[in-house]
């Protein structure tokens, strides 16, 4: 595809804005990260480290090879390229270091990288080479970009790290089981080159693990790794994809405005709630980012990926910047970090290569344009196939389900599953309605890149990606609900291309291009602005209105089940359920028509795709307001505290606490143990439900001491996920596969003998003992058995002794 309008934006300000304003958003950004880690109890030293690690480790390195790669000379949009190729570049050093069997530090691999860069002639040109034509920033649009960040920094401070603390504290001590899952695979990555699952000693993952080899690899000797996992790594993540977002935005739009509208979307934007019942919108970022670290840098690698695809399928001045030849890394390494991104991304050159096919006709370059796309598709495809084959072998769970998703809605909207096919038929369009129209709806800024620049892959790619993983939603089920990460791999890529497109919107009206004659000053040409200006008004003010009507606050509430004592029926149900959205976007629509009404009045003359720009400016505005909550505005967190475990009724049993001492037993065995070592542990499960099942998720001991375990947490083994459906419970709650094993274990715990310890040294590899009475009895034998080294609020730690001959 050739490019059909707009050009680079050359207006700017000269050298020292190009180097003030990426400092500029490098230094807030820093600081705004550092006061958030360190007011929720991370310790400074350590925030310091790792500013340092991400600096000089991954930002420094990825900007020169950027720079070299491109050969376009010092580009604005060099700073959000940086951070996916500087994550290549730490990804390849683990890789090498695992190869050649030598620890391979980011904080003296990556400098070394730069000083190899700039000492080799060739490279030195292109990496001290003088600016390019490519995007200009002014200052004022840097200083947008750091709030933007400044911004988001915010919401993960309230809402993330104030809620989880970097390590087990007198007032913390209840750790979500996922964050302690990404934590144990961390540790698995950074001792071997082919993870399995910790928890199971000789059990395979079968799961995507790149975000881990990158922790592994950033993160050190491991000391910190539940920060790292669980704080330090995320967060970094989610602000340098708004800086990539800003990045592709610009390279799309060839405006700032394209690259500044892509940021805000990507990571200020949510989903409007019409109302307080349950099952509303997801805010992906919000919801995601923390608590599945893994999609985070699918996001960042996919994202990257994108703009390099519509680099190569366009093919234009304004993607001169774009560091292609990095494109099959940032394939290989979306693919690694989370299964369902590059599937996503195949759906959007997909769909780019049929409307070009079909559009396309009688273009200079069409066959060539055609191949491209057909490479492109079948390059991805091998990724997606390798990296089945030897990243994440089997389903992992994942199955074909057209009968799940109407199944669920009913359930949802009705309060069960016994009703007809045609009510379940509506309750699935309720439910489509209430959750993704709402989390759509941001991206209207595509029909903006459609409808002004329909040869260019770019809309179409935006559009493919969020069609890709709406109809994996719809069509796919999985026990524990994975099958969503489709659709939480796509938007954040529909987001940014909306972004853009609402940016070019803003940046061709304030030009004159949208009706207006241009050069006529800057009040003249801002006349453009007037009509969308009074529409961002008026949404937010109308949905200040909403707001309040709607009981700020109010706790989500579940609608009664059809056929309960006083309930409504089937069909006032799903209209109760349907109408506050429905109400609340037609509402949208009507101001959005009006406005778009009134410029035609003022003889405007809208150019096609005025009327989905002024949508996606309303919808983002809303937007932005649905994020005010989420700030905490006047709040200032501090450090974590969990809350205490509540009345246990019938045969429930408390999650066993995450203790400070488990926590010491843990950097113990980081220092001390060798890393093949096998430790046994009565940690198993966290917790039992009044129906006396038990949760098989306590990684705890894996997690913390950075060693795999004989067993403990087997509830994410692929096995228990591939026969979930097999055994009559939930696959968190269904037994182990092999309970003589685990019978074994827990009696080195209970009643352990010279002959037991012996045979598990020897049979097993078992060199410690994690035993911890929140989790049950604990024998007094392992004093004299074996050489105890630490025994602490209930919390025992044991080395075996060596067995004799």
């Amino acid at each position: 595809m050739q490019v059909t309008t707009g050009a680079a934006a050359r207006r700017g300000t000269g050298g020292l804005t190009a180097f003030l304003g990426p400092l500029l958003v490098l230094l807030l950004s820093a600081g705004g990260l550092a006061v958030a880690w360190t007011t929720t109890s991370s310790d400074p030293g350590v925030v310091t480290w790792w500013l340092a690690v991400v600096g000089a480790g991954v930002l420094l390195p990825g900007w020169a090879l950027v720079r070299c790669v491109h050969g376009a000379g010092s580009n604005a949009t060099d700073l959000g390229w940086a951070g996916p190729a500087g994550i290549v570049v730490a990804l390849l050093t683990w890789l090498v270091g695992h190869l050649v069997g030598v620890s391979m530090p980011s904080l003296v691999v990556g400098p070394a990288v730069a000083v190899v860069l700039l000492a080799v002639p060739a490279t030195r040109r292109r990496l001290v080479g003088v600016p390019g034509e490519g995007t200009r920033w002014p200052l004022g649009a840097w200083v947008a970009l750091a709030a933007t960040t400044l911004l988001t920094v915010r919401w993960m401070w309230v809402y993330g790290l104030a809620v989880n603390a970097p390590e087990p504290t007198a007032r913390f001590q209840a750790f979500h089981q996922d964050l302690l899952y990404q934590t144990a695979l961390t540790g698995e990555a950074r001792r071997s080159l082919d993870p399995s699952y910790p928890m199971v000693a000789g059990e395979p993952l079968g799961y995507h693990w790149f975000f881990h080899a990158l922790a592994a690899q950033l993160g050190g000797s491991g000391l910190h790794d539940l920060d790292v996992v669980s704080r330090l790594l995320p967060s970094t993540l989610v602000v340098l994809l708004a800086l990539l977002a800003a990045a592709v935005g610009a390279q799309v739009t060839g405006h700032w405005t394209g690259g500044l509208g892509a940021a805000v979307a990507v990571s200020l934007v949510r989903p409007f709630s019409a109302d307080p019942w349950a099952q509303g919108p997801l805010a992906v970022l919000g919801n995601y980012w923390q608590l599945s670290p893994t999609a985070t840098l699918g996001w960042v690698l996919g994202l990257a990926l994108t703009g390099g695809l519509v680099a190569l399928l366009r093919r234009s001045p304004l993607d001169r910047a774009v560091p292609l030849w990095l494109l099959p890394f940032f394939a290989a390494g979306a693919a690694g970090a989370k299964s369902a991104q590059v599937p996503v991304i195949v759906c959007g050159v997909g769909l780019a290569g049929l409307a070009y096919l079909v559009a396309g006709r009688g273009r200079a370059g069409r066959g060539r344009t055609l191949l491209l796309h057909g490479g492109s598709i079948v390059g991805l495809l091998v990724v997606v196939a390798l990296a089945l084959a030897f990243i994440y072998p089997g389903s992992y769970g994942l199955r074909l389900d057209l009968l799940a998703w109407p199944g669920d809605s009913a359930k949802q909207v009705y309060g069960t599953r016994a009703v007809g096919n045609s009510a379940e038929a509506v309750a699935a369009g309720v439910t489509f309605v209430r959750r993704w129209l709402p989390m759509l709806l941001p991206c209207a800024g595509l029909l903006v890149l459609l409808r002004r620049r329909p040869s260019e892959p770019a809309g179409w790619i935006g559009l493919g990606v969020l069609v890709g993983g709406l109809v994996a939603v719809l069509s796919l089920t999985h026990p524990s609900a994975s099958q969503y990460y489709f659709a939480a791999a796509a938007l954040p890529i529909g987001l940014a291309l909306s972004g853009a497109g609402a940016g070019l919107f803003v940046h061709e009206a304030l030009a004159g291009a949208d009706g207006l004659p241009g050069g006529q000053g800057l009040l003249a040409r801002g006349r453009g602005l007037l009509v969308p200006v009074v529409l961002v008004v008026t949404t937010v003010v109308g949905g200040l209105v909403w707001q309040a009507m709607r009981q700020p606050g109010a706790a989500p509430r579940v609608s009664p089940a059809v056929g309960a004592p006083g309930a409504p029926g089937a069909r006032t149900l799903a209209w109760q359920w349907a109408s506050p959205t429905l109400l609340l976007v037609g509402v949208l629509l009507v101001v959005v028509t009006l406005a778009w009404g009134a410029r035609t009045l003022r003889r405007e003359q809208p150019r096609a795709g005025s009327w989905g720009g002024l949508l996606a400016l309303a919808a983002l505005a809303i937007g932005l307001l649905a994020l005010v909550p989420a700030l905490k505005i006047g709040v200032t967190p501090g450090a974590p505290v969990s809350a205490a475990p509540g009345p246990m009724k019938g045969k429930a049993e408390p999650r066993p606490a995450v203790s400070p001492s488990l926590y010491a037993a843990g950097q113990y065995l980081r220092q001390h143990a060798d890393p093949d070592d096998v430790v046994a542990t009565n940690r198993i499960w966290n917790g039992r439900t009044p129906a006396g099942y038990r949760d098989n998720r306590d990684f705890s001991v894996v997690a913390l001491s950075g060693l795999r375990t004989d067993v403990s947490g087997y509830g994410y083994a692929p096995r228990m996920l591939q026969t979930a459906s097999e055994v009559g419970v939930p696959y968190f709650y269904a037994p182990f596969w092999d309970q003589p094993r685990l019978d074994a274990e827990l009696a080195l715990v209970t009643s352990p003998t010279r002959a037991m310890l012996d045979a598990a040294y020897r049979e097993r590899g078992i060199r410690w003992i994690v035993a911890d009475e929140r989790s049950g009895a604990v024998s007094p034998s392992l004093a004299t058995l074996t050489d105890v080294v630490m025994h602490q609020d209930g919390v025992w730690l044991a080395r075996l002794r060596t067995p004799a001959p």
